[in-house]
């Protein structure tokens, strides 16, 4: 009890030395929805109001959580203030909200400078925004137990100060009026000169944060509405609203954080694996700015097409949608804190300081800053500003993109290397068939991502070069190769590709003590369709070699597979081996039967004729 007496004598202090203190019920569940009648009132009031452009900034926390870097995207030079940290700083207009030590500051985003400071007592900052001159805050009192709403004017006097038991999401303001989600589903109009509720709107989808972009003022959480004339039918679902397309994402990533959490001041698992867009609205509505959203995990950054939908994509039978395409991928050097996107690309943060900015429509990158240090957590801002920097003349193919991801050796990464090779895999460029057979072949790859390169591998129905390729190297530890080709799916591979001039570099690895015996399966499956009279006398060899001693259901079968090869290119002295072996008891049980079945077909007309032409 004495730390809540205490955060709030603090804020009390602070409401002393000018503004009002409000302790009204503003926000009472207990309330009919207008029809939409008192939000267009505002809209009327604030709407034709310029909406002050926020900073364009990228901010990293340094130290122990007690360093703050500022660096304004540009060019501007950067600055540093040095403070302890509760809370990850908010960009709100232009100035940086900052929270620790028992008070909050408001700095100029472009200097660093302190607007102003006031006591909190240590409450936990949840959000902020400002409209260049009144910053507007909210606070979690301790134990959960309600919020706080403060609001100070750019010369240090506090506006209003509200205090509630419900918990608060993250304000914006615009022309003195405060707009606060809260409850997940409304936003009430708080007007600063007097304190009371102005007006309060229903939206039809989870709802805990409201910030300015773009010269427009938006409320969402999972999506985004625009504050606008269509806000009045916000109730019936008719607000303007824009969304970004469902995905499966490594990490399953937020788009934002819920406006009533508090953000630590050091990034954690969450900030590695995050999710980024930018709404834009017009008369026509809104949409995701250039057609993109954005994901990252660890230090891949992804871009994604937003204009599709879920159900343009099926992953198999029995399988959810797996949503848009990836329209390119980006293999970083560090793992990636934070971002924003912006018109024509998005900017991230990395832990050793790096910003750098990708173009929206190929992955490249276009400009790269330095905030000069590793930093432990970062926030970007961006509002105005537009991907300016020069984009590679020729940027990477996405075939190549996607190789450069799959083949990182880094185990954290394994989970997006899968969803990426699942990409590659349904691509037609061969390039895709050489990062698949490279996969399989490296003795580094995870197991789990073996798995899945050699399942697409043996369903690709190009490269066979690079396949062939693959073939011609065995085993062998003087030279360096530490595990052998991926045959049996190159072997799948070709045969369904009737690729006969692998023949020779397969009947090879029917003899190789590393293959294992399901290569071998594949292998003499594959012989049975692309063989030749070359490779008789090794098939030949095998089969007399293993009739009798096929240890595996697998060898089995290549027992029989071979005995088709070799039945069909020599008829006249296959034959007989093939009868004798399925009535000799020493053949193995489970090919004696199948073995007549192979000879079953020399039977019929057809087969009778190929015999007697043999002959």
């Amino acid at each position: 009890m004495k730390g809540r007496w205490l955060a709030a004598a603090a804020l009390a202090s602070a409401v002393a030395c000018g503004g009002g203190q409000t302790r009204l019920n503003l926000f009472s569940t207990d309330w009919e929805d207008d029809g939409g009648v008192s939000i267009a009132r505002v809209w009327q009031r604030v709407g034709s109001l310029p909406v002050p452009p926020a900073a364009d900034v990228a901010l990293g926390v340094a130290g122990h959580a007690d360093k703050l870097i500022g660096l304004p995207l540009d060019g501007s030079a950067k600055w540093t203030f040095a403070h302890p940290l509760d809370a990850r700083p908010i960009v709100a207009g232009g100035v940086v909200v900052v929270s620790g030590g028992g008070e909050v500051c408001a700095l100029e985003a472009t200097s660093g400078h302190v607007v102003w400071r006031r006591p909190t007592g240590g409450l936990a900052l949840l959000g902020a925004g400002d409209d260049g001159t009144v910053t507007v805050a909210a606070f979690r009192k301790p134990g959960d137990v309600g919020s706080v709403l403060l609001a100070v004017a750019h010369d240090g006097q506090v506006v209003r100060q509200i205090e509630t038991d419900k918990m608060l999401g993250a304000p914006a303001v615009l022309g003195r009026m405060a707009f606060v989600p809260w409850a997940g589903q409304y936003v009430s109009v708080i007007d600063l000169s007097n304190g009371d509720e102005a007006a309060r709107v229903t939206l039809r989808e989870e709802t805990s944060r409201a910030w300015t972009q773009g010269g427009a003022l938006w409320f969402g959480e999972v999506g985004y509405f625009r504050f606008d004339e269509r806000m009045r039918d916000a109730s019936k679902g008719r607000a303007t609203h824009a969304s970004v397309p469902a995905r499966k994402l490594p990490g399953t990533p937020r788009l934002m954080q819920p406006g009533y959490v508090s953000q630590a001041p050091l990034a954690d698992a969450e900030d590695k694996a995050r999710e980024y867009a930018r709404a834009v609205g017009s008369d026509a509505g809104a949409t995701i700015e250039d057609g993109r959203f954005y994901a990252t995990y660890f230090r891949i950054a992804m871009g994604f097409d937003a204009t599709a939908t879920g159900d343009e994509r099926d992953a198999g039978p029995g399988q959810p949608d797996v949503g848009p395409r990836v329209a390119w991928a980006h293999l970083h050097g560090a793992n990636f804190l934070g971002g924003a996107a912006e018109s024509g690309g998005i900017v991230l943060c990395d832990d050793q300081g790096k910003v750098v900015e990708l173009d929206a429509k190929t992955g490249s990158q276009v400009a790269e800053a330095d905030l000069g240090e590793p930093v432990r957590a970062c926030v970007v801002n961006v509002d105005s500003r537009r991907a300016n920097g020069a984009a590679e003349a020729t940027p990477k193919s996405l075939a190549a993109q996607l190789t450069d991801v799959v083949l990182a050796d880094d185990p954290q990464l394994v989970v997006a290397q899968r969803m990426l090779l699942k990409e590659l895999a349904e691509m037609g460029d061969e390039l895709a068939t050489k990062a698949l057979v490279d996969l399989a072949s490296d003795p580094r790859t995870s197991p789990d991502l073996l798995v899945d390169a050699r399942a697409a591998l043996a369903n690709r129905r190009n490269g066979a070069t690079y396949m062939e390729a693959a073939l011609a190297r065995h085993y062998d530890y003087l030279k360096d190769v530490l595990r052998p080709p991926p045959v049996g799916p190159i072997a799948h591979a070709l045969g369904a590709m009737n690729e006969k001039a692998a023949a020779p570099l397969l009947a090879s690895h029917l003899f190789d003590p590393a293959d294992t015996d399901d290569d071998v399966r594949e292998t003499a499956a594959a012989l049975a369709r692309v063989g030749s009279t070359p490779e008789l006398p090794a098939m030949r060899q095998f089969f007399g070699m293993y009739r009798a001693s096929a240890g595996t259901d697998e060898v089995t079968d290549a027992v029989v597979s071979i005995a088709k090869a070799i039945v069909s290119l020599d008829p006249k002295a296959s034959r007989p081996e093939v009868e004798a072996a399925a009535a000799d008891t020493m053949t193995v049980a489970g090919a004696r039967d199948r073995l007549a079945e192979v000879l079953t077909p020399m039977t019929s007309d057809a087969g009778l004729d190929a015999a007697k032409k043999a002959k």
